[in-house]
C-alpha cells in the first residue's frame, strides 16, 4: 500500500512539474541583401512627332539588412530586437538632352547632368508574424525594415520594400527536436519564394502622360529588383 501511495505521488509530482514547464522560447533572426536597379527614358514629344528633350536616369540602390527577435514562442508576440541597415544606399544620374539631337536644340534650360549618391534612411521597423498555424507545421512571415531615398538628395526611387519579405514553413517536429542553442536555418529571397511569396523581380514602372501644351511624354521604365538571405531560428530555453 505504501509503495502505491509513493508511486502515485511521485507520478503526481511529474505531472505537475510538466504542467508548470514553460514552453520553449526561440530567437529569429532576418539577415538579407540585395539589389534595385532602375533605368528610366523619358521623351518629351511634339504633336509635329519631333522628340527635342528626352530626360535619362538611372539609379541603383543596395540593400542590406538584419533583424531579430528574442523569447518568440508560437502564438505569442515576440519582442523587438536590433534591427539595422548599415551598408543601404542609393547612387545615380539624371541626364537631360535634345533627344539625340544637337543640345541647342533643346528647349532653353533644359539640358542638364545631375548626379545622386547617399545612405539610405529607416522608414519603418522590421516585423515577424506567425501566418499559420497546424498540427505538422507553422509558417512565419518576415519582412525587412523599410527604408527610404532622403528628403532633399535627389535620387528618384521609391524602394520596393514590399518585395523584402518573405515566408517560411517550420516543421513543428523539428521545432519540438531542437535542443537549447540548436538552430535552424532557412534560405530565402527571390530566388526562394516560400507559401505565399509573389516577387516581381522586373516591373514595368513606365508612366507615358497625354498631351498637353503642344506635347506628350513617352516612358520607358524598367525597375529590377533581386535579394536573398536567410532566416535562422535559435533555441535559447
Amino acid at each position: 500500500m505504501r509503495w502505491l501511495v509513493s508511486a502515485l505521488a511521485l507520478a503526481a509530482v511529474a505531472a505537475s512539474a510538466a504542467v508548470a514547464a514553460p514552453a520553449p522560447s526561440y530567437t529569429v533572426t532576418f539577415t538579407g541583401s540585395g539589389s534595385e536597379h532602375q533605368l528610366d527614358n523619358l521623351k518629351n514629344i511634339q504633336d509635329s512627332g519631333l522628340c527635342d528633350s528626352a530626360e535619362h536616369i538611372d539609379v541603383n540602390a543596395t540593400l542590406t539588412w538584419a533583424a531579430s527577435w528574442s523569447a518568440f514562442r508560437p502564438g505569442k508576440r515576440p519582442l523587438a530586437g536590433p534591427a539595422r541597415i548599415d551598408g543601404s544606399s542609393v547612387q545615380g544620374s539624371d541626364v537631360k538632352d535634345a533627344c539625340g539631337l544637337d543640345l541647342s536644340q533643346a528647349p532653353p534650360g533644359w539640358v542638364n547632368q545631375t548626379a545622386c549618391s547617399s545612405a539610405l534612411v529607416a522608414a519603418g521597423g522590421p516585423s515577424l508574424a506567425l501566418e499559420r498555424s497546424t498540427p505538422k507545421l507553422l509558417v512565419l512571415a518576415v519582412s525587412a525594415a523599410p527604408v527610404a531615398v532622403p528628403v532633399g538628395v535627389g535620387c528618384g526611387l521609391n524602394v520596393r520594400n514590399d518585395q523584402l519579405a518573405a515566408h517560411i514553413s517550420v516543421p513543428r517536429a523539428k521545432l519540438n527536436a531542437m535542443k537549447k542553442r540548436g538552430s535552424l536555418t532557412f534560405a530565402v529571397g527571390t530566388a526562394h519564394p516560400g507559401p505565399g511569396d509573389s516577387y516581381a523581380p522586373t516591373l514595368d514602372c513606365s508612366q507615358a502622360t497625354k498631351p498637353y501644351e503642344g506635347y506628350r511624354t513617352a516612358d520607358d521604365c524598367h525597375d529590377t529588383l533581386s535579394w536573398s538571405g536567410t532566416v535562422k531560428i535559435t533555441r535559447v530555453s
